[in-house]
């Protein structure tokens, strides 16, 4: 048995999107707290980035039956959005980079986080639907 399941059709279907929402939480977050320079952005994104990346596939985000199913498809992309918001708050508690590990920062990327990535999921899904890809 693998660790990962990561099936190449799940994982270019729906990484774009996946990247997208963390990228968007956290522009949107920054240019909240009046705090967005490049360098402030790249600082809070990395710590998210880095938990997507490793999360989501131990999670089954790109599993093949996240193609089969858009309930598993959501889930799974919700799910991974919890260990990756976990995973972001303890990188922001080092020295590394910009911000802390804030309990109430973590309840609110964790609700916005994975809204945002339910809502590309499931826009993908949409456009999957719709092209017939």
């Amino acid at each position: 048995m693998n660790i990962v399941d990561v099936d190449a059709r799940a994982f270019v279907r729906f990484l774009p999107g996946d990247l997208l929402a963390v990228f968007a939480l956290v522009l949107v977050g920054t240019m909240q707290h009046g705090s967005l320079t490049a360098e402030r952005y790249a600082g809070v994104l990395v710590p998210f980035l880095v938990g997507w990346l490793v999360v989501a596939p131990l999670v089954g985000a790109y599993a093949s039956e996240v193609l089969e199913s858009t309930r598993s498809a959501l889930v799974l992309g919700v799910a991974s959005w919890l260990g990756t918001d976990f995973v972001g708050q303890v990188l922001r508690g080092t020295d590394y980079f910009p911000g802390e590990a804030d309990p109430v920062f973590f309840l609110v990327a964790l609700l916005f986080g994975g809204l945002f990535v339910a809502v590309t999921r499931f826009a993908t899904l949409v456009v999957v639907d719709l092209t017939g890809n």
